[in-house]
């Protein structure tokens, strides 16, 4: 398979409004766009008790300006209910608003998830290059800041443009008309209050843009590195125990240090961008609330105008010149929020183009198919990697149900063997044939060890509450763990608590009470002494006598406990040769069989040792 492309086209609003168009469209699209209106309408109410409240600042100054004690009372008491008006109004528009991104986010994490984890998506790109990196961060981090920033831009670019056409006609109106004399030619100017809005508002954008132009990369920039940052530390915690019995911490100290260092490279380099922006809009917002003061003081100076026309003017000028610079007020958030959903398309987009790549194999790829036979038949099957070619081919073999098969020899073909055998690793040639409806179980030498109960992670994938509390002690004693017996409903670090060793026996108990037909055994059984891993095999044989198992290891004990062995052998760089051995087993009574070589064995072992 070629090496997936990651290159990003643009633009990024368009894909993402695609990308989540399934929220506003799909089963939830009511509550959704129901949302959204209320949404609006609460913000239409917001700007018209701005505008009220823009009146009553003309009522209340023309008051003063008369003397007029009742008059100024009952504007006291229109101000009170302003004030409750707009205290409800926000709370109301901010619970729904937060509804809204809640939703949003928890659509578009389960859709992105649902890919991601999908068909072992989440494995497969992780080996594939592309800038597709930390997509747990992407998911938990990137999705909330696209979807929560998404919707308060939304709001605020409705806001604004509201108050834009409200106080339009507003200023519109208190302008007037200013008249111009020209060598003398007097020439009347309408609205000349609106075009300064504009002026001074579109001045100011270009400044802004000029100023913080490169804060859209560095945020970007700054939101990697911070993920980078994040992984390392998740990493450390994960490998803790490991990590303690080397006395590696100075080394993690100093990755961790450096990690840190270039976060300190991208704070510094925001923060020059920032400081530069906050120093343009801090005299331009303060300038904002003057300027008009001073530009219409000659018209109240000259009588022309009352003083409440006066405060008028400035605030209804403020509340336009406000509206005309939201991209110079929302910059950092819009280079924050563009950044995220470039890291959500990114991850995206690794995943469907990998889906791509799968529909378009056809006969070229490793091909999967079930069989009404009862084998598993492995034809002229070749591995290769997603970045170096071919590693391994010509391997063929025919599997009969309740064979022990040991696989030696060259471990990482055999483990990306039984990856393909499983469907996890695509890239590659040749034919798998699986039979129909068989329960195919990998074991890794890692298992996975979730944060929930023991009972559990005894029972998957079956529900907790289908195994007894017998049935699981009995599988905790075959397996050498009778000290986990009462504790099947404790919820524990199960990964951080027990051994590799009792991780790897806590995942044969799963087995013993799973009885799948077919069991593919990694390195499962590696960190055990020699004498119980033979022992812990030799339990699984005996509990689980109709199961097909092969068993991926260099023991050389494990030779007595199998019938067949499979011997991969590279030649030249690729595997062409696959030996294909058959294991003689002594004849006579079952205590001369299998398990009672296994026994003599066992028992020289231990006369060795002592």
């Amino acid at each position: 398979m070629s090496s997936l492309r990651t290159a990003m086209p643009k633009p990024v609003l368009g894909r993402f409004l695609l990308l989540s168009r399934g929220y506003f469209s799909g089963d939830l699209k009511w509550r959704a766009r129901i949302q959204l209106a209320v949404m609006l309408l609460l913000g239409v109410a917001q700007v018209a008790l701005v505008i009220r409240l823009n009146l009553w600042n003309a009522d209340l100054f023309d008051a003063l300006e008369r003397h007029a004690s009742d008059r100024f009372l009952y504007q006291v008491g229109i101000f009170a209910a302003l004030i409750l008006g707009i205290m409800v109004v926000n709370m109301v528009h901010l619970q729904v608003k937060r509804n809204l991104q809640l939703g949003w986010r928890e659509w578009l994490t389960s859709h992105v998830v649902q890919d991601w984890m999908a068909e072992a998506h989440h494995y497969q790109i992780s080996l594939l290059p592309g800038s597709h990196d930390n997509p747990d961060a992407r998911i938990a981090d990137d999705i909330r800041i696209a979807t929560e920033a998404a919707i308060d831009l939304v709001h605020s670019a409705f806001y604004c443009l509201l108050l834009l056409f409200s106080f339009f006609g507003i200023l519109w109106s208190l302008s007037g008309v200013l008249h111009v004399t020209l060598q003398d030619v007097t020439i009347p100017v309408y609205g000349h209050m609106v075009w300064l809005a504009f002026l001074y508002a579109g001045a100011g954008s270009v400044l802004a843009f000029l100023v913080g132009g490169q804060l859209m990369a560095v945020a970007n920039n700054r939101q990697t590195t911070e993920a980078d940052f994040r992984f390392a530390l998740a990493e450390a915690r994960e490998n803790a125990e490991a990590i303690a019995l080397v006395q590696r911490e100075p080394n993690e100290r100093q990755r961790l240090q450096r990690l840190f260092k270039a976060i300190r490279t991208i704070w510094d380099e925001q923060t020059i961008g920032l400081r530069s922006l906050m120093l343009f809009s801090s005299a331009y917002s303060v300038l904002a609330t003057m300027f008009p003061i001073l530009v219409a003081s000659p018209r109240y100076l000259a009588g022309t105008i009352t003083l409440g026309a006066l405060m008028q003017t400035g605030q209804a000028f403020q509340q336009m010149t406000a509206a005309l610079s939201w991209p110079v007020d929302n910059f950092a958030r819009l280079a924050e929020w563009h950044a995220s959903v470039e890291r959500v398309l990114a991850l995206q987009d690794a995943v469907d183009n990998l889906k791509r790549q799968i529909a378009l194999r056809g006969e070229d790829g490793i091909q999967i198919s079930a069989t009404a036979g009862p084998s598993l038949s492995i034809r002229d099957l070749a591995i290769a990697s997603p970045m170096n070619g071919v590693l391994a081919s010509g391997i063929s073999a025919e599997i009969q149900p309740g064979e022990r098969v040991l696989i030696t020899g060259d471990s990482e073909v055999g483990l990306m063997l039984f990856k393909a055998v499983t469907g996890i690793w695509l890239w590659g040639s040749g034919t798998i044939e699986l039979p129909d409806n068989a329960t195919i179980v990998f074991m890794p030498a890692r298992p996975y060890l979730p944060h929930e109960t023991l009972r559990t992670i005894l029972a998957y994938p079956a529900e907790a509450a289908t195994l007894a509390d017998d049935a699981c002690n009995t599988a905790l004693r075959k397996v050498g763990l009778t000290q986990l017996e009462g504790r099947l409903d404790a919820v524990e670090a199960w990964d951080h608590l027990l051994s590799p060793a009792e991780q790897q026996r806590l995942a044969c108990a799963n087995l013993l009470l799973r009885r799948p037909q077919w069991i593919f055994l990694a390195h499962a059984t590696e960190f055990l002494e020699a004498e119980d891993e033979l022992a812990l095999l030799q339990t699984l044989f005996t509990e689980l006598p109709d199961a097909t198992i092969l068993t991926l290891s260099h023991h050389a004990g494990f030779d007595a406990l199998h019938s067949r062995k499979l011997y991969l052998e590279r030649e030249g760089g690729k595997l062409v040769t696959v030996h294909d051995e058959g294991l003689p087993q002594p004849a006579g009574s079952a205590e001369a069989g299998h398990f009672g070589r296994i026994r003599r064995l066992l028992a020289s072992i231990r006369e060795g040792l002592s």
